[in-house]
């Protein structure tokens, strides 16, 4: 008797058709607008602390960073809200409920990335201002940041995958392609946080294959794995490639110097960051063993 509730419940999920969705819903766009923020923002404000320093915390970076996390929060609450109060079919079918709201499993992740992005920014602000510039990336406000920034950007990759998986087959197309844009915005912040093992004059150096061989491949296939368009993973890394090169190329046509000693190198324009690593040679072998796993099976 115990295990009848949960048998009706997978049976209905199972009998469930795809859901028609005509066009993208606003909030996709929304979502991915504030991955992008997310990812442009933070290459810019190391590019700001290599050129400049750490002057303030109100720099145009920083505001490009947090505003991608306050955009990802805000538009994750109002669809909390609105399955909460005004779509409570659809949240008796689908939703997450937490403290009293229901929402989408991806609007929760978004909300807990947001929450944890703001509550690092008076705490990077103290670190910086008791230590000064960071020697390197991974510090411990930057940890806090970093785990709500991923958590920003899988929202958004869960909140495609649903759509992709749900829509009808005119759409299925494009909500793929959203959904590999994301995957390509999480790999590119899994490179800038481990930049400082990704430099290129470590490329041949035992520690910069152990990071990449933990970092990458389960991102990569699974990548593969849930993307609908013919070889995703190589497409999310070209993406991320893509984003990386934009910043190296745009960066150093800003002009930059460096404002608080002690200076040893003299700059004159926006430091670019390293050349993309070149993840989309492992992700072809990536999609081509997927596909011929998925032939045989």
């Amino acid at each position: 008797m115990v295990g009848t509730p949960l048998r009706l419940m997978m049976t209905n999920h199972l009998n469930q058709k795809p859901l028609p969705i005509s066009g993208i819903p606003w909030f996709c766009y929304v979502i991915l607008i504030a991955s992008t923020c997310i990812a442009v923002g933070l290459q810019w404000d190391i590019s700001w602390h290599m050129t400049i320093g750490r002057d303030t915390f109100w720099t145009p970076a920083h505001m490009v960073i947090y505003l991608g996390g306050v955009l990802g929060g805000l538009i994750s609450a109002i669809l909390v809200f609105n399955m909460t109060f005004f779509d409570k079919n659809e949240g008796m079918n689908s939703g997450v409920k937490f403290w009293g709201f229901t929402g989408p499993m991806a609007a929760w992740v978004c909300i807990w990335g947001a929450v944890a992005m703001l509550t690092s920014a008076p705490f990077d602000d103290w670190w910086h201002n008791a230590y000064g510039l960071d020697v390197e990336i991974i510090s411990p406000p930057h940890m806090v940041l970093a785990a709500g920034f991923i958590a920003i950007v899988f929202g958004a990759m869960l909140l495609t995958l649903v759509q992709q998986n749900r829509s009808n087959v005119s759409n299925i197309k494009l909500f793929s392609w959203l959904y590999t844009y994301t995957s390509g915005i999480l790999i590119l912040l899994m490179v800038i946080l481990t930049t400082e093992y990704s430099f290129t004059n470590k490329h041949h150096s035992l520690e910069f294959y152990k990071i990449s061989a933990i970092a990458y491949p389960v991102v990569l296939v699974a990548i593969s794995k849930s993307s609908k368009l013919k070889w995703p993973a190589t497409i999310a890394a070209l993406i991320y490639m893509l984003h990386r090169c934009i910043m190296v190329w745009v960066l150093p046509l800003f002009e930059g110097q460096p404002l608080l000693a002690p200076i040893y190198r003299e700059i004159t324009h926006f430091v670019p960051p390293p050349f993309p690593v070149l993840l989309f040679i492992p992700a072809i072998a990536v999609d081509f063993i997927t596909y011929k796993s998925g032939k045989m099976n």
